[in-house]
């Protein structure tokens, strides 16, 4: 069965030829003093389909022109179908480019070649700084309002006792020993004077 290609919901038309180019993005990497170079996939490329196709007649001139140029300006993907496309995982296509030729040399008053390039959904973008945890709701506002509860620790403790002076209840056995070491300032004092006299003259 015959697809006839379909962009979007508009047939394109005039048709002579129609090719696809799939590709890998192969990375060469040359080592000194190894023959050939190191090949590194880098994955496979979007999908290209080339359309190339003559027009006569101004009117389908004009409207295919018109056609063309809405969908390749306003830059949307596109749904795509053709035989040539088959087990490909192609589905959307961007209008790559777009190229008229017009000549009077020409039995066909227009020539054109259409480029569509295989549209890939880009990854969703990361969440802002300021959306971060926001999905935690609820819970984020109980660790929020347990954390000002505990700043609040001195009521949960409640009524703690003064400390007063804590010298005054050792004050009786201070002045006992202040009465009992009295009398060594004169005892000590005595024997200084008594170590520091000279000794007597012996006959």
């Amino acid at each position: 069965m015959i697809i006839r290609p379909m962009l979007d919901d508009w047939e394109v038309g005039g048709i002579t030829s129609i090719r696809a180019l799939e590709r890998r993005r192969i990375a060469r990497i040359g080592v000194p003093g190894l023959d050939g170079d190191l090949q590194q996939d880098l994955g496979h490329e979007s999908l290209a389909v080339q359309i190339e196709g003559a027009l006569q007649g101004d009117e389908v001139r004009d409207g295919f022109l018109t056609a063309v140029r809405e969908r390749h300006l306003a830059g949307a993907p596109l749904s795509f179908v053709a035989d040539i496309v088959t087990a490909t995982t192609l589905e959307q296509v961007l209008v790559e480019a777009f190229e008229v030729i017009e000549s009077n040399d020409w039995a066909e008053h227009v020539r054109y070649r259409l480029v569509l390039r295989e549209y890939v959904e880009p990854p969703e973008p990361p969440a802002p700084f300021d959306a971060l945890g926001a999905e935690l709701g609820l819970e984020l506002d109980a660790l929020a309002e347990l954390g000002l509860t505990g700043l609040e620790l001195p009521a949960l403790l409640g009524d703690v006792p003064t400390l007063g002076d804590p010298v005054a209840p050792l004050q009786p056995a201070l002045d006992g020993v202040r009465t009992a070491t009295a009398g060594l300032g004169e005892a000590v004092s005595a024997l200084t004077a008594l170590f520091d006299s000279p000794p007597p003259d012996g006959d």
